[in-house]
């Protein structure tokens, strides 16, 4: 097999050609003190062309530039080398080391069984192989060649073997090995206690077996070892140390450190994604949504990365933008997560429903379980759709396969709750929502809809304290202004309902609801113009609001009586300043 194409001659030119200008200009500047003296440019000139001949200098050359990450002049060095001394087998297992660096795996195997061919016992070439079938996937015949390579023990040129057992441990964690992985880094870390490669994929390891303390441990180690990281850099250290972290539940630290790796790298979608998770954990929306939308920007086929910023834009109501992330979703790199292409169906039909498409979200909910039948999420997101349509046993059996499939999923007894509700099933609602807020007390929205079922079973300061406690997580809540209005009119207390439906105008102005909770209690209050007002804004809002009608007429028809007392009165007052008086 003849190497040296006309293409890597030109190559090979090229390079010679760097030595023969250096030293034309050394020359000519040495001319103008010495005319008369050329031998030592004869000699050195000379010396080149006996390097040029020697195959150790392209193979030191050919490591050199693999070092300097110029795979190309490296496997044009290791061709020379292969041509002047084509029987090597270190010269052709280095030539495979630089195909593997190129991401040339078949070509690298091939290079790697050249080397075998002259020599089966070079471990440096086996491992190689090994290297390359891994990157391939086929994880069986890498650790094969990884065995082999260490049992043989034989040539392993300018590396080692902690090179095998390092890539051994890497397969045997691909494979689920995970013991048999702990034991290959071990061995790895005996050779080069502070390979910092290998202590962050021990760090890794130690996160996939449930020990983050552990894991911590050995990142901060990699951190602080000899700077080796291969292909890697101290990104997957920070990453993987981010994610024992994330175990423990120290979720700044997690947050600072995919910091770090950003600030090195700011163009990793992953790693915006990863930290986009943890925000959003922290219940810090907005942020989460920024990373999530920085991941898609660098890179817009990323599926993980638009199916997590769909489900932040279906959590701030913003439906339609939704449907269309998760739609570029589905279209995306099918990069998932652990959860699948069955989260993108499932916010699917959250976006839907929001949309009030109830038979599309249906329809995408289904999707959604018929991929992943376990995933509980979808099943609730299919009862909310099954709600909205009046299929109240249907709703209330999906969302039961959910709270079987997830028995601490708060959404899914916030869920059973409203439809339960809605059937008013008040008592077994209450136990629901009480469910949930067991898992899930600082979630407002729970705490206001017990407020309902609470006043509908007629336990208004209870009611009252559920509307305090959504208010309190979040002063923001229109639910909970609402609910807190409608419980203290219950309790007569007039004044203070009357500014809890102000402060609920002032959040949603738009709510017919509250203009018809404020009419009604300024009507208690007697002011009857100002009743009719705020009872004829909610009708011009919702003209079907029947509360509004009915309490509108009532309302009109008491500033009218009041009127004509007021007139009476006003008559008394008139005729008794006619009246003389007389002194006796």
């Amino acid at each position: 097999m003849k190497i040296t194409s006309i293409h890597n001659l030109q190559k090979l030119a090229n390079i010679v050609g760097i030595f023969l200008i250096h030293l034309a200009v050394n020359q000519t500047q040495a001319s103008a003190f010495i005319s008369n003296t050329p031998t030592p440019y004869l000699i050195s000139q000379k010396g080149l062309e006996d390097d040029l001949k020697d195959p150790n200098y392209w193979s030191n050359l050919c490591n050199l530039q693999m070092q300097s990450k110029k795979y190309e002049e490296a496997l044009t060095a290791c061709e020379q080398a292969i041509t002047l001394r084509p029987k090597n087998p270190i010269l052709w297992a280095d030539h495979s080391g630089v195909l593997l660096k190129m991401k040339k795996y078949p070509e690298a195997i091939a290079s790697a069984e050249r080397a075998l061919k002259f020599d089966k016992k070079t471990s440096l070439a086996l491992t190689y192989q090994c290297m390359a079938f891994s990157e391939l996937g086929r994880n069986e015949e890498g650790l094969d060649n990884c065995n082999q390579a260490l049992k043989v023990d034989g040539n392993w040129g300018k590396q080692s073997p902690k090179l095998a057992w390092l890539h051994r441990g890497v397969i045997l964690t691909n494979l689920g090995q995970l013991d048999q992985a702990a034991i290959a880094y071990d061995r790895t870390l005996l050779l080069e206690p502070k390979d910092s490669l290998a202590l962050a994929y021990r760090c890794e390891l130690m996160n996939k077996i449930g020990q983050p303390e552990r894991a911590i441990t050995n990142c901060n180690d990699a951190l602080a070892g000899n700077g080796d990281w291969g292909e890697k850099s101290q990104t997957f250290a920070y990453s993987n140390r981010a994610i024992a972290y994330r175990q423990q539940d120290q979720l700044s630290k997690a947050i600072a450190d995919y910091d770090r790796l950003l600030a090195v790298d700011p163009n990793d979608a992953i790693a915006w994604t990863a930290q986009g998770l943890i925000l959003e954990q922290l219940s810090r929306f907005t942020e989460a949504l920024t990373s999530f939308d920085r991941a898609v920007a660098i890179n817009p086929k990323y599926s993980l990365g638009h199916v997590r910023r769909c489900t932040m834009l279906n959590r701030n109501k913003m439906y339609e933008p939704a449907q269309a992330a998760c739609d570029e979703a589905i279209k995306g790199d099918g990069q998932w997560g652990e959860i699948g292409a069955a989260q993108a169906w499932s916010e699917m039909a959250h976006a839907l429903s929001g949309q009030q498409q109830y038979e599309k979200a249906i329809a995408a909910a289904n999707r959604a379980v018929g991929i992943k039948p376990d995933y509980a999420e979808a099943w609730s997101n299919r009862s909310v759709a099954l709600w909205q349509l009046q299929q109240y046993p249907e709703a209330l059996a999906s969302i039961q396969k959910a709270i079987e499939l997830k028995p601490n999923y708060a959404q899914a007894y916030f869920n059973q709750g409203t439809i339960l509700a809605t059937q008013k099933q008040y008592k077994t609602a209450l136990q629901s929502y009480k469910k949930a807020l067991i898992l899930d007390p600082k979630n407002p929205e729970g705490w206001a809809n017990t407020s309902v079922v609470l006043w509908h079973l007629k336990q208004y300061q209870s009611a009252l304290t559920a509307a305090d406690h959504a208010i309190a997580i979040n002063r923001n809540s229109f639910e909970a202004w609402y609910n807190r209005g409608l419980v203290l009119t219950s309790l007569s207390r007039h004044k203070d309902a009357l500014k809890s439906y102000n402060s609920a105008i002032k959040i949603n102005p738009k709510s017919a609801d509250a203009f018809t909770g404020r009419g009604i209690i300024l009507s208690k209050l007697k002011y009857y113009p100002q009743a009719i007002a705020a009872l004829q804004e909610a009708l011009k809002l919702n003209p079907q609001q029947v509360v509004a009608k009915a309490n509108l007429k009532m309302v009109m028809k008491e500033q009218a009586s009041q009127i004509r007392e007021q007139g009476k009165r006003e008559k008394g007052k008139g005729g008794r300043g006619n009246t003389i008086s007389r002194k006796s």
